[in-house]
C-alpha cells in the first residue's frame, strides 16, 4: 500500500485539527476478517490472550495477537456482530499473515469456524476529533448520541446513503468513529465527510497522534 505522508506542508497542522476540531484519515488498508461458526469464540480465545465469549453482540474489544512463542505479531480490534460471528481488524501490513495464521491453527485444532478475508472488499475511514459526533449526526438518521452509541460499540448505520459498520473507537486519542463499508463507495463517503468540515490527515500525523496517546505501533 502507498499512503499519504501528509496532505499539507505541515503534518503538525493536521495533528492539531484532530485535537481541536475534526480530522479524517483513510484506513482502508487495515486488514478485515470475518470469523464465523460454532467454534469462532474458541478459536479466537486460543489465538489471542483475550476473552471474547463474554462480549455481548455489538461490542468491541482491543486485541493483541501473539505468536506461539508469546511475541506480539499484530494488533487490532474484534467486534462481536452475532453469537457466532466476529469482525476482526489487523494492521495494514498484517492481513495476509494473520489470515494464514488463523487458517493454519483452525486446521490444526480442527475447529468448526470459517475465516474470510474481506480486506479488499471494504473501505474504511476514521473520523476523529471533538466535532466528530456532530458531523456524523448530520449525515445519518441513526442515533449517534453518547448514550445511543457508546465507546466500544459496533453498530450498523447508514451514512450519506451508504450502509456502514461503524466502530466507536479512538486510536488517535480523540472522539472517533471508524466506518467500514463497500469499497466502491469510498470516494463518495470521503467527499461527504470532507464537506462536513473534516480535514484529511496522513500517515505521519496518525503516528504522532497514536504516540501521543501512548498506543503501541506494532513493528
Amino acid at each position: 500500500w502507498k499512503r499519504p505522508y501528509a496532505y499539507g506542508d505541515k503534518a503538525e497542522d493536521e495533528v492539531r485539527a484532530v485535537h481541536d476540531s475534526l480530522g479524517l484519515t483513510d484506513v482502508s488498508t487495515l486488514g478485515k476478517l470475518l470469523v464465523e461458526g460454532p467454534d469462532a469464540v474458541a478459536l479466537l480465545e486460543r489465538l489471542y490472550p483475550n476473552r471474547f465469549g463474554d462480549m455481548k453482540p455489538g461490542r468491541i474489544r482491543y486485541a493483541v495477537l501473539t505468536s506461539d512463542g508469546g511475541r506480539i505479531m499484530d494488533d487490532g480490534t474484534i467486534a462481536r456482530l452475532a453469537d457466532d460471528l466476529y469482525y476482526v481488524t489487523t494492521t495494514s501490513t498484517g492481513a495476509d499473515a494473520v489470515t494464514a495464521w488463523f487458517e493454519w491453527w483452525n486446521a490444526v485444532w480442527g475447529y468448526d469456524a470459517e475465516i474470510v478475508n474481506v480486506t479488499g472488499a471494504l473501505a474504511a475511514l476514521n473520523l476523529a476529533g471533538p466535532q466528530a459526533r456532530q458531523a456524523l449526526g448530520r449525515l445519518t438518521e441513526d442515533d449517534v448520541s453518547a448514550e445511543g452509541f457508546r465507546y466500544l460499540d459496533a453498530k450498523e448505520i447508514e451514512v450519506a446513503g451508504v450502509p456502514c459498520l461503524a466502530l466507536r473507537i479512538g486510536f488517535v486519542g480523540e472522539l472517533g468513529y471508524e466506518l467500514h463499508f463497500p469499497s466502491p463507495a469510498g470516494e463518495h463517503l470521503w467527499d461527504a465527510l470532507v464537506a462536513e468540515g473534516a480535514r484529511p490527515f496522513g500517515l505521519e500525523p496518525q503516528r504522532v497522534l497514536r504516540l501521543e496517546k501512548g498506543h503501541v505501533i506494532v513493528g
